[in-house]
């Protein structure tokens, strides 16, 4: 079954998220919601990239990061 919404805890997740620029909240929430659709994000750069919607080498710019975000 395809879950439909994806509930977003706004106070926890800006807690979470403030050193991020704009272009790594982007990236961050389009993973996340991967993530949420499809239940796991693939381990390699460039489907991670691609999931961002970012060049390969933009994505690896910012991929450490966004990396931490996702080891808890």
């Amino acid at each position: 079954m395809k879950r439909i919404w994806m509930p977003l805890y706004v106070a926890d997740y800006l807690r979470d998220t403030g050193p991020l620029t704009t272009l790594e909240h982007g990236a961050y929430l389009l993973l996340i919601m991967h993530y949420w659709s499809v239940g796991s994000i693939p381990p390699d750069a460039e489907s991670r990239a691609a999931i961002a919607k970012m060049a390969p080498r933009d994505w690896h710019k910012i991929e450490p990061k966004i990396a931490r975000m996702f080891q808890d």
